[in-house]
């Protein structure tokens, strides 16, 4: 899978991670389930491991675009964080991942619909 990500998750990575400084390293692991959301992993198909963790409330699918493309709001855990929650929004188109947003729970309840059409319009374009 090929990762990318907007360059407004880029500033905002960078301004959590002068917090938490464990973050860029948990996004690698983060990238790693994801990856197995839509390849699989030691031979379980990528559906039943969709739906098993879906199912946890761990994730959520915002909006389907089409067959091969989504976005998703998913929990994300990071070894520094004690009670913050934070929240990352992706969209999936095939073979390709661009992180949106990236938000701690303590600063904003939601994700930025705005944002996501932003990208959801280039994407359809």
């Amino acid at each position: 899978m090929n990762f990318d990500q907007s360059p407004e998750f880029a500033k905002e990575l960078k301004k959590l991670s002068k917090k938490w400084r464990r973050l860029p390293g948990d996004l690698l692991e983060l990238q790693k389930v994801i990856t197995t959301f839509y390849l699989g992993a030691n031979g379980v198909l990528s559906q039943h491991i969709r739906e098993s963790f879906f199912s946890t409330k761990k994730a959520a699918v915002l909006s389907k675009i089409n067959d091969s493309c989504e976005t998703v709001k998913i929990r994300f855990d990071s070894q520094d964080l004690n009670s913050d929650m934070l929240r990352v929004t992706y969209m999936q188109n095939g073979e390709s991942i661009l992180f949106i947003e990236l938000y701690s729970k303590s600063q904003k309840n939601r994700e930025d619909q705005e944002r996501i059409a932003k990208y959801t319009k280039q994407l359809k374009s």
